[in-house]
């Protein structure tokens, strides 16, 4: 009988702890994340990305991260990006197997467009003839008025972050808008054998087998938590 009573009431608070939990996660409404670049459409990346993270394993640039529970459950494992350290290495886009993210080439590569804040930059309040930005943009997407006063070319800009990095005024003066990055449709070759797979060649010289194998058990274990065995001294 007593038996009987105490696996009722730890039946009960298991029941009420898992309906609290279920209630909570099904309140933690989807958050718009930053996906990895030519990555699908929100609805398509969703259904396409396996959660392999493969693409995380793979950033040289510790740009890919895992996203958590807190944003959103059917958002849970995918990839998300932080633009700040994203240098569009293109490994990632090399690598999915799935084709959530489409195999594109780095030209047609857009991860948001930049925006200046006229009241914090250096050159609109004349505090300084600064053109950090100007010399950083490698896309040609930002002009300077009356030669003084940068402006963003939108539609040339391809969110890369360099001239982010490279201003010297307060956090935020520079700010890339993730929301207008270019995203893929799935398309018929969703789920075909073969992708389509138009990624250029790589634009610097690739490691030797050795070395590539030993760089990308350091990432994984890195990424999966696996302690690095420490040297003896």
């Amino acid at each position: 009988m007593e038996n009987s009573r105490r696996n009722f009431i730890q039946f009960l608070a298991g029941a009420l702890i898992s309906g609290s939990a279920f209630t909570l996660i099904k309140a933690v409404p989807a958050k718009p994340l930053v996906r990895p670049p030519a990555a699908l459409v929100e609805s398509d990346f969703l259904k396409a990305c396996t959660r392999c993270n493969q693409c995380i394993d793979v950033c040289e640039a510790n740009a890919l991260h895992p996203a958590s529970i807190l944003d959103g459950l059917t958002s849970f494992g995918t990839p998300v990006m932080d633009g700040s350290k994203c240098i569009i290495c293109m490994e990632c886009v090399r690598i999915c197997p799935t084709n959530a993210i489409k195999k594109v080439p780095k030209r047609e590569i857009i991860l948001g467009k930049a925006v200046i804040n006229e009241d914090t930059c250096l050159a609109w309040q004349k505090k300084k003839r600064c053109k950090d930005c100007y010399r950083a943009c490698k896309s040609k997407a930002i002009k300077m008025k009356k030669r003084r006063y940068p402006e963003i070319v939108a539609d040339k800009c391809n969110g890369c972050g360099l001239c982010l990095r490279r201003c010297p005024a307060i956090s935020g003066t520079l700010e890339i808008k993730y929301e207008h990055a270019l995203r893929y449709p799935a398309g018929e070759d969703h789920f075909a054998v073969r992708l389509e797979d138009r990624v250029a060649p790589y634009e610097f010289a690739q490691d030797d087998l050795v070395t590539w194998l030993r760089k990308r058990v350091e990432k994984i274990g890195k990424n999966h938590g696996i302690p690095k065995d420490k040297k003896e001294n």
